[in-house]
Protein backbone atom coordinates (compact mmCIF):
# COMPACT_ATOMS: atom_id res chain seq x y z
CA UNK A 1 0.00 0.00 0.00
CA UNK A 2 1.43 3.37 -1.03
CA UNK A 3 0.44 5.38 2.03
CA UNK A 4 1.84 8.64 0.66
CA UNK A 5 -0.40 8.29 -2.37
CA UNK A 6 -3.44 7.37 -0.27
CA UNK A 7 -3.35 10.40 1.99
CA UNK A 8 -2.27 12.98 -0.58
CA UNK A 9 -4.78 12.05 -3.28
CA UNK A 10 -8.03 12.16 -1.31
CA UNK A 11 -11.25 12.32 -3.30
CA UNK A 12 -13.49 13.21 -0.33
CA UNK A 13 -13.12 15.66 2.55
CA UNK A 14 -11.03 14.74 5.60
CA UNK A 15 -13.06 15.13 8.76
CA UNK A 16 -12.88 13.08 11.95
CA UNK A 17 -12.05 10.20 9.64
CA UNK A 18 -10.33 9.76 6.30
CA UNK A 19 -11.72 7.38 3.69
CA UNK A 20 -9.34 6.25 0.96
CA UNK A 21 -9.72 3.32 -1.44
CA UNK A 22 -12.54 1.83 0.61
CA UNK A 23 -10.69 1.94 3.95
CA UNK A 24 -11.24 4.25 6.90
CA UNK A 25 -8.74 5.82 9.28
CA UNK A 26 -9.52 7.98 12.28
CA UNK A 27 -7.90 11.37 11.64
CA UNK A 28 -6.28 13.44 14.39
CA UNK A 29 -4.57 16.12 12.32
CA UNK A 30 -5.23 19.25 10.30
CA UNK A 31 -6.41 22.65 11.51
CA UNK A 32 -10.21 22.38 11.24
CA UNK A 33 -10.34 22.53 15.02
CA UNK A 34 -14.08 23.26 15.27
CA UNK A 35 -15.05 20.78 12.53
CA UNK A 36 -17.20 23.37 10.81
CA UNK A 37 -16.32 22.59 7.20
CA UNK A 38 -18.63 19.55 7.25
CA UNK A 39 -21.03 20.64 9.97
CA UNK A 40 -24.56 20.38 8.48
CA UNK A 41 -25.86 23.58 10.11
CA UNK A 42 -22.79 25.59 9.11
CA UNK A 43 -22.96 24.22 5.57
CA UNK A 44 -26.61 25.26 5.43
CA UNK A 45 -25.64 28.80 6.40
CA UNK A 46 -23.05 28.84 3.62
CA UNK A 47 -25.54 27.49 1.09
CA UNK A 48 -28.07 30.16 2.04
CA UNK A 49 -25.30 32.70 1.54
CA UNK A 50 -24.61 31.34 -1.95
CA UNK A 51 -28.30 31.49 -2.78
CA UNK A 52 -28.41 35.12 -1.62
CA UNK A 53 -25.11 36.49 -2.98
CA UNK A 54 -23.88 33.98 -5.55
CA UNK A 55 -20.63 32.02 -5.51
CA UNK A 56 -18.15 34.90 -5.40
CA UNK A 57 -17.82 38.67 -5.65
CA UNK A 58 -14.89 39.45 -7.91
CA UNK A 59 -15.08 43.24 -7.70
CA UNK A 60 -12.40 44.92 -5.57
CA UNK A 61 -13.30 46.85 -2.43
CA UNK A 62 -12.51 50.14 -4.21
CA UNK A 63 -15.21 49.68 -6.85
CA UNK A 64 -18.15 52.10 -6.94
CA UNK A 65 -20.55 49.13 -6.63
CA UNK A 66 -20.12 47.33 -3.30
CA UNK A 67 -21.66 44.39 -1.47
CA UNK A 68 -22.67 45.56 2.00
CA UNK A 69 -22.05 42.25 3.73
CA UNK A 70 -18.29 42.90 3.93
CA UNK A 71 -18.68 45.99 6.08
CA UNK A 72 -21.25 44.10 8.17
CA UNK A 73 -18.80 41.23 8.62
CA UNK A 74 -16.03 43.62 9.68
CA UNK A 75 -18.27 45.22 12.28
CA UNK A 76 -19.22 41.74 13.48
CA UNK A 77 -15.55 40.67 13.72
CA UNK A 78 -14.57 43.78 15.67
CA UNK A 79 -17.39 43.28 18.16
CA UNK A 80 -16.89 39.53 18.50
CA UNK A 81 -13.15 39.73 19.13
CA UNK A 82 -13.05 42.92 21.13
CA UNK A 83 -11.36 45.24 18.65
CA UNK A 84 -12.07 48.85 17.87
CA UNK A 85 -12.12 48.10 14.14
CA UNK A 86 -11.59 45.25 11.69
CA UNK A 87 -10.68 44.59 8.07
CA UNK A 88 -11.42 41.37 6.19
CA UNK A 89 -9.38 40.02 3.27
CA UNK A 90 -9.58 36.97 1.04
CA UNK A 91 -6.96 35.04 3.07
CA UNK A 92 -4.98 35.10 6.27
CA UNK A 93 -1.77 35.22 4.24
CA UNK A 94 -2.93 38.40 2.52
CA UNK A 95 -3.96 39.95 5.83
CA UNK A 96 -0.53 39.28 7.33
CA UNK A 97 1.30 40.47 4.22
CA UNK A 98 -0.72 43.69 4.11
CA UNK A 99 -0.02 44.48 7.76
CA UNK A 100 3.69 43.60 7.53
CA UNK A 101 4.25 45.80 4.49
CA UNK A 102 2.31 48.72 6.01
CA UNK A 103 4.23 48.52 9.29
CA UNK A 104 7.64 48.05 7.69
CA UNK A 105 8.46 51.76 7.74
CA UNK A 106 6.80 52.51 11.09
CA UNK A 107 9.83 51.48 13.14
CA UNK A 108 12.67 49.01 13.52
CA UNK A 109 11.36 45.51 12.80
CA UNK A 110 12.02 42.93 15.51
CA UNK A 111 10.97 39.36 14.66
CA UNK A 112 10.24 36.67 17.22
CA UNK A 113 11.44 33.11 16.55
CA UNK A 114 9.37 30.98 14.13
CA UNK A 115 7.14 33.72 12.71
CA UNK A 116 4.83 32.56 9.95
CA UNK A 117 6.28 33.18 6.45
CA UNK A 118 3.37 35.52 5.63
CA UNK A 119 4.90 37.99 8.09
CA UNK A 120 8.35 37.96 6.46
CA UNK A 121 9.18 40.90 4.23
CA UNK A 122 11.73 38.91 2.24
CA UNK A 123 13.88 36.06 3.52
CA UNK A 124 13.33 34.26 6.81
CA UNK A 125 14.32 36.52 9.74
CA UNK A 126 17.53 35.47 11.44
CA UNK A 127 16.02 34.89 14.87
CA UNK A 128 16.64 31.75 16.90
CA UNK A 129 16.11 30.48 20.43
CA UNK A 130 13.07 30.19 22.66
CA UNK A 131 10.40 32.87 22.89
CA UNK A 132 10.93 33.85 26.54
CA UNK A 133 14.66 34.44 26.08
CA UNK A 134 14.02 36.40 22.89
CA UNK A 135 11.31 38.55 24.50
CA UNK A 136 13.48 39.50 27.48
CA UNK A 137 16.40 40.30 25.17
CA UNK A 138 14.12 42.38 22.92
CA UNK A 139 12.85 44.50 25.81
CA UNK A 140 16.44 45.18 26.86
CA UNK A 141 17.36 46.17 23.31
CA UNK A 142 14.37 48.52 22.92
CA UNK A 143 15.01 50.25 26.24
CA UNK A 144 18.73 50.74 25.60
CA UNK A 145 18.38 51.85 21.97
CA UNK A 146 18.64 55.44 20.79
CA UNK A 147 15.70 54.70 18.47
CA UNK A 148 12.16 55.48 19.55
CA UNK A 149 9.92 53.47 17.20
CA UNK A 150 9.78 49.68 16.90
CA UNK A 151 7.58 47.00 15.35
CA UNK A 152 7.54 43.67 17.18
CA UNK A 153 6.34 40.77 15.01
CA UNK A 154 5.30 37.45 16.49
CA UNK A 155 2.85 34.57 16.50
CA UNK A 156 0.69 34.33 19.62
CA UNK A 157 0.99 30.54 19.72
CA UNK A 158 3.57 27.98 18.71
CA UNK A 159 1.21 25.42 17.21
CA UNK A 160 3.94 22.87 16.42
CA UNK A 161 5.38 22.44 19.91
CA UNK A 162 2.33 23.80 21.67
CA UNK A 163 3.01 26.94 23.66
CA UNK A 164 0.91 30.03 24.24
CA UNK A 165 3.38 32.88 24.36
CA UNK A 166 3.62 35.16 27.40
CA UNK A 167 4.07 38.81 26.41
CA UNK A 168 3.95 40.21 29.95
CA UNK A 169 7.67 41.10 29.91
CA UNK A 170 6.85 43.84 27.41
CA UNK A 171 5.23 45.81 30.24
CA UNK A 172 8.84 46.76 31.10
CA UNK A 173 9.24 48.82 27.91
CA UNK A 174 9.94 52.43 28.79
CA UNK A 175 6.97 54.73 28.10
CA UNK A 176 9.11 57.01 25.91
CA UNK A 177 9.33 54.20 23.33
CA UNK A 178 6.58 53.68 20.73
CA UNK A 179 6.09 49.99 19.95
CA UNK A 180 3.62 48.46 17.49
CA UNK A 181 2.94 44.73 17.91
CA UNK A 182 1.97 42.71 14.84
CA UNK A 183 0.58 39.43 16.19
CA UNK A 184 -0.50 36.39 14.16
CA UNK A 185 -3.39 34.75 16.03
CA UNK A 186 -4.41 32.30 13.29
CA UNK A 187 -4.32 29.21 15.53
CA UNK A 188 -6.03 30.89 18.47
CA UNK A 189 -8.90 32.90 17.05
CA UNK A 190 -12.19 31.11 17.66
CA UNK A 191 -10.33 28.32 19.48
CA UNK A 192 -9.00 29.63 22.76
CA UNK A 193 -11.67 30.78 25.23
CA UNK A 194 -12.91 34.28 24.44
CA UNK A 195 -11.77 37.23 26.52
CA UNK A 196 -13.29 40.72 26.49
CA UNK A 197 -10.57 41.71 24.02
CA UNK A 198 -8.62 39.06 22.15
CA UNK A 199 -6.59 41.84 20.56
CA UNK A 200 -5.27 43.26 23.83
CA UNK A 201 -5.18 40.06 25.91
CA UNK A 202 -1.51 39.46 25.13
CA UNK A 203 0.00 42.96 25.24
CA UNK A 204 0.17 44.95 28.50
CA UNK A 205 -1.82 48.18 28.60
CA UNK A 206 -0.06 51.40 27.69
CA UNK A 207 -0.55 54.23 25.21
CA UNK A 208 2.97 53.58 23.91
CA UNK A 209 2.08 49.97 22.99
CA UNK A 210 -0.26 49.43 20.02
CA UNK A 211 -1.48 46.16 18.54
CA UNK A 212 -2.54 44.85 15.15
CA UNK A 213 -3.71 41.26 15.25
CA UNK A 214 -3.98 39.23 12.04
CA UNK A 215 -5.50 35.81 11.59
CA UNK A 216 -6.55 33.24 9.07
CA UNK A 217 -10.27 32.53 9.37
CA UNK A 218 -9.80 29.17 7.63
CA UNK A 219 -8.80 27.32 10.80
CA UNK A 220 -10.98 27.96 13.82
CA UNK A 221 -13.64 29.92 11.96
CA UNK A 222 -14.11 27.52 9.05
CA UNK A 223 -14.12 30.01 6.14
CA UNK A 224 -11.59 31.06 3.52
CA UNK A 225 -10.78 34.61 4.58
CA UNK A 226 -8.39 36.66 6.68
CA UNK A 227 -8.99 39.31 9.31
CA UNK A 228 -7.04 42.23 10.77
CA UNK A 229 -8.08 43.61 14.16
CA UNK A 230 -6.75 46.89 15.53
CA UNK A 231 -7.60 50.45 16.47
CA UNK A 232 -9.71 52.50 14.04
CA UNK A 233 -6.81 54.70 12.94
CA UNK A 234 -4.76 51.69 11.88
CA UNK A 235 -7.62 49.94 10.09
CA UNK A 236 -8.62 53.13 8.27
CA UNK A 237 -5.03 53.50 7.05
CA UNK A 238 -4.84 49.86 5.95
CA UNK A 239 -8.05 50.29 3.95
CA UNK A 240 -6.16 52.82 1.82
CA UNK A 241 -3.35 50.38 1.01
CA UNK A 242 -2.96 49.13 -2.58
CA UNK A 243 -3.31 45.52 -1.46
CA UNK A 244 -6.73 46.15 0.11
CA UNK A 245 -7.98 48.39 -2.68
CA UNK A 246 -6.84 46.09 -5.47
CA UNK A 247 -7.62 42.62 -4.13
CA UNK A 248 -10.89 40.77 -4.51
CA UNK A 249 -12.70 40.05 -1.22
CA UNK A 250 -13.61 36.56 0.05
CA UNK A 251 -16.83 34.85 -1.01
CA UNK A 252 -19.83 36.75 0.36
CA UNK A 253 -21.42 33.43 1.35
CA UNK A 254 -18.53 32.91 3.77
CA UNK A 255 -19.28 36.27 5.35
CA UNK A 256 -22.95 35.31 5.62
CA UNK A 257 -22.02 32.12 7.50
CA UNK A 258 -19.53 33.95 9.73
CA UNK A 259 -22.04 36.61 10.78
CA UNK A 260 -24.88 34.17 11.45
CA UNK A 261 -22.81 31.32 12.87
CA UNK A 262 -21.97 32.73 16.28
CA UNK A 263 -24.15 30.26 18.19
CA UNK A 264 -22.56 27.38 16.27
CA UNK A 265 -19.10 28.76 16.99
CA UNK A 266 -19.81 28.81 20.72
CA UNK A 267 -21.31 25.31 20.69
CA UNK A 268 -18.39 23.83 18.76
CA UNK A 269 -15.85 25.63 20.93
CA UNK A 270 -17.42 24.11 24.05
CA UNK A 271 -17.38 20.64 22.45
CA UNK A 272 -13.73 21.15 21.56
CA UNK A 273 -12.80 22.14 25.12
CA UNK A 274 -14.66 19.09 26.47
CA UNK A 275 -12.71 16.82 24.11
CA UNK A 276 -9.40 18.48 25.03
CA UNK A 277 -10.10 18.01 28.75
CA UNK A 278 -11.06 14.35 28.29
CA UNK A 279 -7.91 13.57 26.31
CA UNK A 280 -5.65 15.52 28.68
CA UNK A 281 -7.14 13.86 31.79
CA UNK A 282 -6.73 10.34 30.40
CA UNK A 283 -3.43 10.41 28.50
CA UNK A 284 -0.70 8.55 30.40
CA UNK A 285 2.14 8.84 27.91
CA UNK A 286 4.54 11.78 27.93
CA UNK A 287 3.32 14.66 25.78
CA UNK A 288 3.48 18.44 25.60
CA UNK A 289 0.43 20.72 25.41
CA UNK A 290 -0.81 24.17 26.37
CA UNK A 291 -4.06 24.95 28.18
CA UNK A 292 -7.14 25.11 25.97
CA UNK A 293 -5.27 24.36 22.73
CA UNK A 294 -6.14 21.14 20.87
CA UNK A 295 -2.62 20.06 19.83
CA UNK A 296 -0.54 17.53 21.78
CA UNK A 297 3.11 16.87 20.90
CA UNK A 298 4.53 13.39 21.54
CA UNK A 299 8.31 12.87 21.61
CA UNK A 300 7.98 9.18 20.76
CA UNK A 301 9.54 9.00 17.27
CA UNK A 302 7.72 5.84 16.19
CA UNK A 303 4.24 6.90 17.24
CA UNK A 304 2.98 7.73 13.73
CA UNK A 305 3.85 4.30 12.29
CA UNK A 306 2.51 2.54 15.37
CA UNK A 307 -0.85 4.30 15.17
CA UNK A 308 -1.09 3.92 11.41
CA UNK A 309 -1.15 0.14 11.87
CA UNK A 310 -4.25 0.66 14.02
CA UNK A 311 -5.90 2.79 11.31
CA UNK A 312 -5.28 6.08 13.09
CA UNK A 313 -3.56 9.03 11.39
CA UNK A 314 -1.95 11.85 13.33
CA UNK A 315 -0.04 14.90 12.10
CA UNK A 316 3.57 13.91 11.40
CA UNK A 317 6.30 15.61 9.39
CA UNK A 318 10.08 16.11 9.74
CA UNK A 319 11.02 19.15 11.82
CA UNK A 320 12.95 21.42 11.92
CA UNK A 321 14.85 20.04 8.89
CA UNK A 322 13.68 17.71 6.08
CA UNK A 323 16.13 15.15 7.48
CA UNK A 324 14.86 15.48 11.06
CA UNK A 325 12.74 12.80 12.78
CA UNK A 326 8.98 13.08 12.44
CA UNK A 327 7.29 15.66 14.66
CA UNK A 328 4.32 13.70 15.98
CA UNK A 329 1.27 15.77 16.96
CA UNK A 330 -2.23 14.70 17.91
CA UNK A 331 -4.87 17.27 16.94
CA UNK A 332 -8.21 16.98 18.73
CA UNK A 333 -11.29 18.52 17.10
CA UNK A 334 -14.84 19.21 18.20
CA UNK A 335 -16.00 16.63 15.66
CA UNK A 336 -14.31 13.72 17.42
CA UNK A 337 -16.61 11.52 19.44
CA UNK A 338 -15.79 10.20 22.90
CA UNK A 339 -15.39 6.77 21.30
CA UNK A 340 -12.86 8.17 18.79
CA UNK A 341 -10.74 9.63 21.58
CA UNK A 342 -10.97 6.47 23.68
CA UNK A 343 -9.80 4.45 20.68
CA UNK A 344 -6.88 6.84 20.21
CA UNK A 345 -5.94 6.67 23.91
CA UNK A 346 -6.00 2.87 23.88
CA UNK A 347 -3.79 2.77 20.78
CA UNK A 348 -1.27 5.24 22.23
CA UNK A 349 -1.02 3.37 25.53
CA UNK A 350 -0.52 -0.04 23.92
CA UNK A 351 3.23 -0.66 23.78
CA UNK A 352 3.74 3.06 24.40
Amino acid sequence: MNQHYLFNKLTVAAGRAIVAEGKTWLFFGGTAYLSLTQHPAFMELFIRGVQTYGINYGTSRSNNVQCGIYEEAEQCAAARFGAESALITSSGFLAARMAAEWLADKGTLLYAPDCHPALWLKEKPDTTGDFCTWAARTVEYINSSDKKHFVVVSNTINNLLPEQYDFSVFSNIHPDKQVFFLLDHSHGIGILPNTPSQVRQYIPAGNHLRVCMVASMAKGLGIDAGVLLSDKETIDALKQSPIFLGASPPAPAAMYAFIRGNVLYREQQELLQQNIRFFRENIRQECRYTAGFPVFYFPETGLYDRLLKKHIIISAFPYPLPTSPLLNRVVISSGHTRSDIEQLLTAIHQNG
